[in-house]
């Protein structure tokens, strides 16, 4: 055999392989699309609509974001919401346990 017949054979392959790699990813972006469709008209038939941006809602304040902020700040921010969150999970015990008629316990006195 010829050398340019091994060149013609490899081309070949070549030129086989993309066009079944084009008819592959061609039958896969149909499909996409129609279960994009699909998904669309879901939507469409249960009322469902996307929000086009998150809007803070009134009365809260902006936060911003914790890399930004200052080390010092974001850990005594850090430090008075732990606290305010044990002091929440202990009244919440407190008034389940006032409600069962059980004893309180000595960590529910915040002054002991």
């Amino acid at each position: 055999m010829p050398w340019w017949s091994w060149i013609l054979i490899w081309a070949a392959l070549i030129v086989a392989a993309a066009a079944f790699y084009g008819l592959v990813g061609w039958r896969i972006f149909r499909k996409l699309m129609a279960t994009l469709r699909e998904a669309e008209g879901a939507v469409s038939r249960l009322g469902l609509s996307v929000p086009a941006a998150a809007v803070p809602l009134t009365g809260t304040s902006e936060q911003e974001l914790g890399i930004f902020d200052d080390p010092t700040r974001a850990k005594a921010r850090y430090e008075e919401g732990k606290e305010a969150r044990k002091a929440r999970r202990r009244e919440h015990r407190v008034a389940r346990r006032l409600a069962n008629g059980q004893p309180r316990a000595l960590r529910d006195f915040p002054d002991l």
